[in-house]
């Protein structure tokens, strides 16, 4: 989509007065450049929506690819609420201490801190725990929404093996597998297929 990039500028300088809340009209090189990453981010997301045909050629203006963008973000972070609550109604760790601590605290502190408004391009949380296909070129809301749906497919994998044999086996590869940082279905494959004697 074409739109003229000084129709960026009234679009940061609006976000500048809801950033410092009207106390200040400027804010630092590095804060400005922050919130127009933040603008192009959500002008991205509606591009993207437009790839999908969700956004009218009428919406070509940077101001309408902004806000069309924002309320995809918006609507991305509550559809990836949704899909992290289904993962937790199930959820195991197996006793692995990162995907414990990734699952239970830093995907919730991601939703705690995520601001679509100022940040929206920001991941917050490093993943930490492995998935077999690492999220690439994604940050924000896309980056942790397909982080989740790649953790929650690995949960209805291992979830298929009877109570106990995933830890057995996790145990016979390494018995210190609570400490270590390495992706379970890919331990629990690898040993099916190449049982360790």
């Amino acid at each position: 989509m074409n739109y003229d990039p000084e129709e960026l500028i009234p679009i940061v300088a609006e976000l500048t007065d809801l950033y410092t809340r009207g106390e200040s009209t400027s804010v630092t090189y590095e804060a400005a450049q922050h919130l127009m990453e933040a603008v192009l981010y959500c002008i991205h997301e509606a591009e993207s929506m437009n790839a999908n045909g969700l956004v009218t050629c009428q919406q070509a203006y940077a101001r309408s690819l902004y806000e069309a963008g924002f309320q995809e973000v918006v609507d991305k972070v509550e559809r990836a609420k949704e899909k992290y609550k289904v993962l937790i109604s199930s959820f195991s760790s197996y006793g692995n201490r990162n995907l414990n601590d990734t699952v239970l605290k830093a995907i919730p502190g991601f939703f705690k801190l995520y601001s679509p408004r100022f940040s929206p391009q920001e991941t917050i949380i490093t993943m930490d725990y492995p998935t077999p296909i690492p999220v690439e070129g994604k940050t924000g809301i896309d980056a942790i929404e397909e982080y989740i749906d790649k953790i929650e497919a690995e949960q209805r994998f291992l979830a298929k093996f009877p109570p106990g044999y995933v830890e057995e086996i996790l145990r016979s590869y390494t018995a210190d597998y609570k400490d270590q940082f390495f992706n379970l279905s890919e331990i629990v494959f690898k040993c099916k297929t190449d049982p360790i004697e």
